[in-house]
């Protein structure tokens, strides 16, 4: 008797264990949801708000949290939360061009855009991490990540129709 029992509460241990590892049911399910808040792109308005709610839509999950954006000389800022790892801060450059020459947000606001254009990476503080980066399109917003940190998960949120679209 006590050989049946302890075989039975092998076999339970063993399949408890195996769930816990089997890929997740809903994977498909996830995809074809991001796939159809991705079609529906064009029912967002293209502005900063229209972005950050793009992307929130994105997943069940994500939370939009302010930021210091003044102190790159963006004209707004949100940083979405996208799971314990991940984040992208959406910086609004749209109202650089037309700062004064001479205003230290203008001109950090000009070689943040600068950095991202030429190598995909910018310190947001000077003793800081570097966030890679990308520029939508227009030129007007600035997407960004710490990839060492989200293990480039957010850079499949950040996608080349996003990009386009805005």
């Amino acid at each position: 008797m006590k050989k049946i029992i302890a075989l039975i509460a092998a076999v339970a241990l063993v399949l408890s264990l195996s769930a816990c590892f089997m890929p997740n049911a809903n994977n498909n399910s996830d995809s074809s949801s991001e796939q159809a808040n991705a079609a529906d792109v064009t029912s967002y308005d293209k502005d900063f708000d229209g972005l950050v709610k793009y992307i929130t839509d994105r997943g069940s999950n994500y939370e939009k949290m302010d930021i210091y954006y003044d102190l790159l000389g963006a004209d707004n800022g949100a940083r979405i939360v996208l799971n314990k790892n991940a984040f992208v801060e959406v910086y609004d450059f749209s109202g650089a061009s037309s700062a004064t020459a001479d205003s230290a947000n203008a001109s950090k606001a000009k070689d943040i855009l600068n950095a991202v254009r030429e190598n995909g990476k910018f310190k947001p503080i000077e003793d800081g991490a570097e966030l890679t980066a990308a520029i939508t399109d227009s030129g007007k917003y600035v997407l960004a990540w710490d990839a060492s940190r989200s293990f480039d998960y957010t850079g499949k949120v950040v996608t080349d129709e996003l990009k386009e679209n805005w």
